[in-house]
């Protein structure tokens, strides 16, 4: 009896000291150092009074600005090629013309044989001098051939039959090279719970594209190559003229047009004659004046859509590390970038847990959010409290490129949190058993 008197007096004793050290353990973690002290954080209520919420003042480009207005009638030109039908002279009297069904579904079919219209605007025909057909419409070149036949008299006026079609048009050779082009592997739904997004899909791809008359313009470039630039692509487009068609390497383009742009901020062409920037969106009085020859394309012209590689936050502490692009046309808080890099909403604000936040027990969230920015050759700690950052939009400050993002545990939580996993998984019970 005795003995076992002695026993649990022992474990009493024993008990008491496990939960004076705890105790002890706990106060100086109330009171210890912090990696950020209170005079280094800012408060995100702060910065965000500091940058001011501004009424949306941008706008979008009109589409429309980067297409060729289509002329009532085609204008002949070098490359064209013409199906024409002379009875008696190109043709059998006693055999119909020939048909040409082009590839192309958009254009009709074409009658006659083809007669391609040299480099310097003329066509060749049996027995008259080239004719100079450049800058004319087909009924204007139809009507240039009869006359010729007629001044030589090999036609009798009135008994001519010419028949003139438009069999191919003439086309232009671009070369569009994107860097917001991305794989599929790459794409941020095929990410999975508890994975790290690192976006390296991004890739530079080139595209050879022939644009036929008229369709030799910046959309329909944009168009036979993926569309308008997405998210991340810089916001403007680069046209390089034929002068820097001798470039084979599409690094060497990349680097010859990378670099920053001029100050002239007012004009569509900057830096060099031959590279016109045309901006995606821009403030509302601030667009500049694009003429329609800025959008028209030559052979040999490039168009050129930067990737916006460095416009991305990173995200560290109970947050899965990684790096995610910023949207380029709003502004995202840091409520929403932490949902973008995939943290449970539910787990911040207390309710469930997240594997996002796994660790010491996630009975009580993490409501310390840490946001570290570059100002030059400094940085500020922005703090925000996830308490009130919910209701409160001045906790939500705006996230800028080159953000860390660093989730972590308050002292109260985290010491809250590690009592709760020690009862949770019986420790202390065992010590009273």
């Amino acid at each position: 009896m005795k003995w076992e008197i002695r026993h649990m007096n022992a474990v009493i004793t024993k008990t008491r000291l496990w939960a004076t050290t705890f105790l002890c353990v706990a106060v100086s973690g109330l009171s210890g150092c912090q990696s950020y002290g209170p005079t280094d954080l800012t408060p995100a209520s702060e910065v965000l009074n500091a940058a001011c919420c501004k009424p949306d003042t941008t706008t979008q480009i009109n589409f429309l600005t980067l297409r060729q207005s289509p002329p009532q009638q085609y204008i002949l030109g070098r490359g064209d090629t013409l199906g024409i039908y002379i009875q008696g002279i190109t043709g059998d009297k006693d055999v119909p013309p020939p048909v040409h069904f082009p590839e192309d579904a958009g254009q009709q079919p074409a009658l006659g044989y083809p007669v391609p219209i040299r480099d310097d605007g003329y066509i060749s025909l049996p027995l008259i001098k080239p004719l100079r057909i450049a800058g004319m419409t087909l009924a204007d070149a139809e009507k240039e051939i009869v006359d010729a036949y007629s001044e030589e008299e090999i036609l009798l006026e009135g008994s001519e039959k010419i028949i003139v079609t438009l069999m191919k048009r003439r086309t232009y050779n671009i070369l569009v090279i994107r860097e917001d082009l991305t794989t599929a592997a790459g794409a941020r739904n095929s990410i999975r719970d508890n994975e790290t997004f690192i976006d390296d899909s991004m890739q530079t791809q080139s595209f050879s594209i022939e644009l036929p008359a008229y369709e030799n313009d910046v959309l329909h470039a944009l168009s036979e190559t993926g569309g308008m630039p997405g998210e991340r692509a810089l916001n403007e487009l680069l046209v390089l003229r034929g002068g820097l068609n001798n470039f084979t390497n599409v690094n060497a383009i990349v680097q010859e047009v990378g670099g920053p742009m001029g100050g002239n901020s007012n004009g569509t062409t900057i830096d060099d004659a031959n590279v016109i920037r045309i901006p995606i969106e821009a403030e509302r009085n601030e667009f500049p004046n694009i003429d329609e020859a800025d959008i028209t394309l030559q052979d040999g012209d490039i168009v050129y859509i930067k990737g916006r590689e460095r416009d991305v936050f990173y995200t560290g502490g109970l947050l899965d590390g990684g790096r995610f692009p910023l949207p380029r046309d709003y502004d995202i808080d840091v409520l929403e970038a932490m949902a973008l890099a995939g943290g449970n909403g539910s787990a911040t604000a207390g309710g469930g847990s997240s594997s996002s936040f796994s660790g010491i027990g996630s009975i009580l969230p993490a409501t310390q959010v840490t946001v570290l920015r570059k100002c030059g050759c400094e940085q500020v700690a922005i703090d925000v409290d996830l308490r009130y950052a919910l209701s409160d939009p001045t906790e939500r400050v705006i996230i800028q490129p080159g953000d860390l993002i660093i989730l972590e545990y308050r002292k109260p939580e985290l010491i809250t949190n590690s009592v709760l996993s020690v009862f949770q998984f019986g420790g202390i019970f065992q010590l009273f058993r």
